[in-house]
């Protein structure tokens, strides 16, 4: 990660961790309306000892600016920006400002959006006082987690199951590792091929599991087919319900509320297996509750009787629309109810992806408000948006969204207005738990609410369940197994009660 000293030329003036950029003037070309953009694009690879690495992780189209798509980082004014005079796409945590101060910027090449692996970035390094090239550095539309599922629990290399981050490039193309574990999945150019490697990055062809990449320009990918290490026959060995998807880790259900028939279903539901051709969601308690997709319908079904081949369930939402997965809060849940015969549509009911809990700490403790510091817990929606609540008293997070904010109110619950004891803008952050999100704290001696540098609120993602442990898991995973080599149940779906 030795940077390489070449000088920029500039003709603003250099910030503490950003500079101007210069160059020769060029014309842009017209931009195409018609040019599909992706939506969220990833910025990785940036060494986390080196400056400007927080520069790193997602960000979301937001609009035009130059005639080109424009990003945000959310929960901050970070953008990724097209600066037409230098034709240069610029990374600036000012947001979109008319300048060509930024912090990492790299030549336009004739390129409809940043997000392209061939791209090179020159960052800003107060050291040299100048941008230095960085070739880890890349910004890439590929999937910011790729999810490993369907090797059976107990089986002999089952830790490949889990959650893997972009970390950056490796071999050309996009590279994923578990979060402080060594476990990653890598490309190897020799042989065109994606490896699970349990023993991590690196330049050799020795690995747990591969897949033919086939032109993929990343894993996670249901179509490749996985072969993994077998010991006992000392080769790898094809492996039909191992898949590398593209799927949240875990989908929450909320909303079903006393005294309704089947309140049972509302919890947290984590990623499993493919089931007709789709991710799979089953609870960690034993339960065997799961969410899953039935084609003939174009459904999906939450069945508290588990995976299985039948069109009965407990509650269905319509998959069409583009609902690859269950977890979005546009879906419309029909839930079942014995004394009318029939499912019946429950507006409360709510399913999406959101941390299972946020951690805000830092406030001083002899500071005013100080017990806004603690765990909350997902508990709801307010306002089209997750909530949550301290499980010993009524202290809550929630979104406010006549000013776009995230709100800590320690009095009123979800009931306050605007009224709040701390509150962050949310500058595009879908959930409070976003440790980009400044706070501004209510003090009662100045009269108004004041930042606090000092207070971060964190995510806190339920962990990849040890299925090993999970009550009846095998038995599942076995089911799924036999239907991967059956045909599909084509009987008509009555959406029966279950």
């Amino acid at each position: 990660l030795k940077p390489w000293a070449q000088a920029t030329p500039s003709k603003a003036t250099k910030m503490a961790s950003g500079g101007g950029i210069g160059g020769t003037v060029a014309t842009a070309a017209p931009p195409d309306p018609e040019a599909e953009t992706p939506a969220i694009i990833t910025v990785a690879g940036r060494n986390k000892e080196r400056e400007n690495q927080d520069l790193q992780g997602e960000y979301h189209r937001i609009g035009l600016h130059h005639g080109r798509p424009a990003y945000r980082k959310p929960g901050t004014r970070t953008c990724i920006r097209y600066w037409s005079p230098a034709d240069r796409w610029l990374i600036d945590r000012e947001g979109l400002q008319e300048s060509d101060v930024c912090n990492a910027y790299a030549e336009h090449g004739g390129k409809r959006h940043p997000a392209y692996d061939d791209l090179v970035w020159r960052v800003w390094e107060t050291q040299h006082r100048q941008h230095i090239r960085d070739p880890e550095i890349l910004v890439t539309s590929a999937p910011s987690s790729i999810q490993v599922i369907g090797r059976s629990p107990g089986k002999e290399n089952w830790a490949l199951n889990g959650e893997y981050r972009l970390v950056g490039l490796h071999q050309g193309r996009v590279a994923y590792q578990k979060e402080k574990l060594k476990h990653a999945i890598r490309y190897w150019a020799v042989g065109d091929r994606w490896l699970i490697d349990l023993d991590g990055i690196r330049d050799v062809d020795i690995c747990n599991a591969y897949a033919d990449a086939r032109g993929s320009q990343h894993p996670g990918n249901p179509g490749l087919q996985w072969h993994v290490w077998d010991s006992g026959r000392s080769c790898h060995s094809l492996d039909s319900c191992l898949q590398a998807i593209v799927a949240p880790a875990v989908i929450e259900l909320v909303g079903r509320e006393p005294p309704k028939e089947n309140l049972s279903m509302n919890g947290s539901y984590h990623v499993f297996s493919m089931h007709a051709g789709r991710p799979a969601y089953l609870k960690a308690d034993g339960s065997g509750h799961a969410i899953r997709y039935w084609p003939r319908e174009d459904r999906w079904l939450v069945d508290l009787d588990g995976l299985r081949e039948k069109d009965v369930c407990n509650a269905y939402a319509e998959a069409g629309g583009g609902y690859d997965h269950p977890g979005d809060l546009r879906i419309v849940w029909h839930v079942w109810e014995t004394s009318r015969g029939r499912h019946l549509t429950d507006p409360a009911v709510r399913s999406f992806v959101a941390p299972h809990c946020v951690r805000v700490s830092g406030r001083d403790p002899y500071k005013e408000n100080s017990s806004i510091n603690g765990d909350y817990f997902l508990v709801n929606v307010v306002e089209g948006k997750a909530a949550y609540k301290k499980e010993s008293c009524d202290h809550v997070i929630r979104y406010w969204p006549g000013e776009d904010r995230w709100i800590i109110d320690l009095e009123a619950g979800f009931h306050g207005g605007d009224i709040a004891n701390a509150y962050a803008d949310a500058k595009g952050a879908e959930t409070p738990g976003n440790s980009e999100l400044l706070w501004h704290v209510w003090e009662t001696s100045r009269g108004r609410h004041v930042a606090d540098e000092d207070v971060i609120a964190e995510a806190r993602w339920l962990p990849t369940p040890d299925w090993s442990k999970v009550p009846g898991a095998n038995k599942r995973q076995g089911q799924t197994e036999a239907s991967a080599h059956e045909p599909t149940d084509t009987t008509e779906a009555r959406h029966g009660g279950g």
